[in-house]
């Protein structure tokens, strides 16, 4: 699909016609009468899923949603007591707006993290890892989304108003963070 093609928005009806099961029963968990701040995602490394919304009206956090995001984006190479942290609700709104945008292109996917948050350990064993990573902190991502191109996503990344940095990775995935604005391919 053309870049420019990607990018153009065709609103926000393609994605209310056909909203995944998944994210239904995120909805109905959380209130049938609001709209919703659902965000699907899976683990690349355990292939676990989860659709929860983190806020019921876009101002407050709606925790029970956040706590389950969170466990998602932990670090899975440590135990739970050191792997689970909060993640920025930046990070989590930066990614919930990207995944609006693809359902607005028609892409019903969810957001396949490849890392989220790393403990000092996992951040130390990882190649190429900047040394003060934003992971370490709960403030970064790297991800795909499968069937789109990784500089596609990038861009769009690139586009939402509140992002930090932004790379596009060859190998396969997208780094998002909340830090400096900036951008870089690798």
């Amino acid at each position: 699909m053309p870049r420019r093609t990607f990018l153009r928005a065709v609103g926000a009806t393609a994605a209310a016609l056909a909203v995944p099961a998944v994210f239904l029963s995120a909805s109905r968990r959380a209130s049938a009468a609001q709209p919703q701040y659902v965000l699907w995602l899976e683990r690349m490394d355990t292939g676990e899923q989860v659709a929860d919304a983190f806020s019921l009206d876009g101002k407050s956090v709606y925790n029970p949603g956040y706590y389950r995001l969170c466990a998602a984006l932990r670090d899975a190479h440590v135990a739970p007591a050191e792997g689970d942290v909060y993640i920025s609700i930046t990070l989590i709104e930066l990614l919930w707006g990207v995944q609006q945008a693809l359902l607005e292109q028609g892409v019903r996917q969810p957001i396949v993290i490849h890392s989220g948050y790393r403990t000092p350990e996992t951040n130390a064993r990882t190649e190429g890892a900047a040394t003060n990573s934003l992971h370490m902190y709960g403030k970064a991502v790297d991800f795909e989304v499968p069937g789109v191109d990784i500089y596609d996503l990038a861009n769009l990344c690139w586009e939402c108003p509140r992002s930090g940095g932004v790379g596009a990775y060859g190998g396969g995935w997208v780094h998002l963070d909340t830090g400096p604005r900036r951008y870089w391919s690798g």
